[in-house]
């Protein structure tokens, strides 16, 4: 009886024991990792290129001048310069300076058969805001004549259109010219012919063709 009542206590202790130790045992600590994965909306085609942001899909009839030409190549402020108006380059550097001008490109083709020239320069501006305030400052109101008049430019927001007479080698010439700001680009779209040859209604379709492009490569 004594020794009997002796060992069972030992053995509820050690039971309890073993019970505790269990519970520890089965006690374990969770790390639990995090990952944040960050979304970047696509923007706009790097400008590192500004030939690529030029439409280009024109009929076989249009033959481009080779990259790297005279007609075909980019432009630096004195070069842009005398493009926007060769009589007053001075003039008109200071007004890229002042609406952050960064660089140019221009690109021309020429109509097999057809006489016609189309020539489309893009310039790269400081901001969006200082490519349209620079939009706006090339009007030619004060040069409204018969030589120079304004025509409309349907579905074309922050654009200008106006078509020029003019007389080149005995022969009577009309170019019609698209002006239109996507962006921090600015687009000079001319396409020029024999006197009725080419319409505003011609450049019109390039002008949206080459806006659609551009808003396409994230500038609108």
């Amino acid at each position: 009886m004594t020794s009997s009542g002796l060992v069972r206590p030992a053995v509820i202790t050690s039971v309890l024991v073993l019970v505790v130790l269990a519970g520890c045992s089965s006690t374990r600590s969770t790390t639990v990792t995090t990952t944040t994965v960050t979304t970047v909306a696509p923007g706009p085609k790097p400008l590192d290129d500004l030939r690529q942001t030029v439409y280009d899909r024109f009929p076989a009839a249009f033959v481009e001048e080779p990259a790297g030409s005279d007609l075909d190549g980019p432009l630096d402020l004195a070069e842009t310069a005398k493009a926007v108006d060769d009589q007053e380059t001075a003039k008109q550097e200071a007004i890229l300076r002042q609406y952050g001008f960064r660089s140019a490109y221009q690109r021309t083709w020429v109509v097999k058969g057809a006489g016609e020239v189309l020539v489309i320069r893009v310039q790269l501006m400081g901001s969006a805001a200082q490519a349209l305030g620079y939009f706006q400052v090339l009007n030619f109101d004060d040069r409204l004549s018969a030589q120079l008049t304004r025509f409309a430019t349907p579905q074309l927001a922050d654009a200008s259109g106006f078509t020029r007479l003019f007389t080149e080698a005995s022969r009577r010439q009309v170019s019609q010219d698209v002006s239109l700001v996507r962006g921090r680009l600015f687009y000079h779209l001319i396409f020029t012919g024999p006197r009725g040859a080419v319409s505003p209604g011609d450049i019109l379709s390039i002008a949206r063709s080459q806006s659609t492009e551009a808003a396409s490569l994230g500038f609108a």
